[in-house]
Order: C-alpha cells, then structure tokens, then sequence
C-alpha cells in the first residue's frame, strides 16, 4: 500500500492515529480483543482491510463498545521501524491523521514481528499521547532546530514543542508570547530558560534514567490576562 495519506476534507483530529488490520485470506478475527488491543497502545481509531461484511459489522460493534471510532480502511504505513514518531509528527504538523497498518495471520492474531515497534508507540503515547491528540500546528512560532511546534487546540495559552533526537542542550524559539513555565510533558521536571522579548532560549537537560525516545516533547505555558487578575471576592 502506498503511503499518501492526505485527506481531500479536513479530518477529525481528534482521531490522530487509526491501526487498521490487514486479514490473512479466508482469516478469522476476534473483534473485541483487535478494537481492545488499539485502545490499550493509545489509538483512537481503527479499520479494517480484506473484511467480509460480517467481520466488518463486528468490529463496528466492538469499536463502539469500547469508544473508538471505526475508520474507512485506506493507505497505510507499516507499523515497524524506528520513523514511526517522525511520521505521527508529520501528519499532526499536516493536519490530517494517520494510519498503520498490521498484519493478522490465519488465526487472527497478531504477527509478533509487529510488537517491537507497537511497544515503543504504546510507551511514547502513554507519556506524550495527551498532548499530541490535543496538539493543533501553528505558524506563529518558529524554530531552527528539528522540532515541531502545536498549540493546545482546547487551552491555546498552552504550546508544545516536539524535538526530534539528539537533542542540543538548547531550544530558541521565535514569536512567543510571555512565558511562565516550561516542562518536560513526559517527567514534568521544570526547565530553565531566558526570555528575550518574543524570543526564548530552553535549556534540555534529561536525566540518564528517564525512557530514551527518539522525540521528545515539552510544554511552554504563556502568561494569561486572566493571571493578573486579584482574587475574586463574593
């Protein structure tokens, strides 16, 4: 399958990232257990390749069931290898969602060639999952180095920056508005940094013991009008 994932609509990002299950010829699934497994590695929508009409129907169920969204089987990539982040990054920064695929063998599991690269995508979703699904690209802030930058589609005062590995010992960022606080999003250790107008510097430091990934994400929170306002007297 080709990898063209762009959407002629604009998409519910909401969703972000679909597994869709590619089935062996004549194979079987277990619907409950596929939706059950997306859900617990992070994904929020799920589809379906090679299904009969009444496989199709039960994973519909179970995505109900279980609050997932059922998706309309289309291109994909193949979940393995170590670009997966940097492709969820690229769609997010494109604004559209994207979709990996996996291949189920004759009894409807799931090939174990496939769980290496699913475990390194639970893991970075369980520590940055929430603030990618909540992150919406801006061009108002810019960067030089290999990073992406969001706001926080609900709380626009909140913005995150993705950076890619190695990672310098400092990010400068342009355009920014005034700035309270930075933080790793992952161990939410507070970072240091310098304001120079709408420019900030953000020192980097990881500890050797946090989890390696191969992008990284922090959380700047900008100062808001609301924060000089007294306490609210009844």
């Amino acid at each position: 399958m080709t990898n063209n994932l762009h959407a002629e609509n604009p998409e519910d990002l909401n969703i972000g990232i679909v597994l869709q299950y590619n089935i062996a010829d004549k194979g079987a699934i277990d619907a409950d257990n596929l939706v059950r497994y997306a859900r617990d590695c992070g994904f929020r929508g799920v589809s379906i390749n090679g299904a009969d009409e009444l496989q199709t129907k039960l994973l519909k169920q179970s995505c109900q069931t279980y609050s997932l969204k059922f998706c309309q089987a289309r291109s994909a990539i193949k979940l393995e290898g170590p670009d997966i982040l940097s492709e969820i990054m690229i769609a997010r920064n494109e604004s559209r969602n994207i979709y990996f695929e996996i291949d189920l063998n004759q009894d409807g599991q799931i090939d174990s060639d496939e769980v290496p690269a699913m475990d390194n995508l639970r893991q970075w979703i369980g520590r940055f999952g929430h603030a990618f699904y909540e992150a919406r690209p801006t061009k108002e802030i810019s960067t030089n180095s290999n990073a992406y930058i969001f706001k926080n589609a609900i709380a626009p005062y909140q913005i995150y920056i993705f950076i890619h590995q190695p990672l310098a010992d400092k990010i400068t960022l342009n355009g920014v508005p005034e700035i309270k606080r930075a933080i790793w999003i992952d161990t939410r250790k507070e970072l240091n940094f310098n304001q120079d107008g709408n420019q900030i510097t953000i020192d980097l430091p990881r500890e050797d013991d946090d989890l390696k990934f191969t992008i990284y994400g922090l959380r700047l929170e900008a100062h808001r009008p609301e924060d000089d306002m007294g306490p609210t007297e009844f």
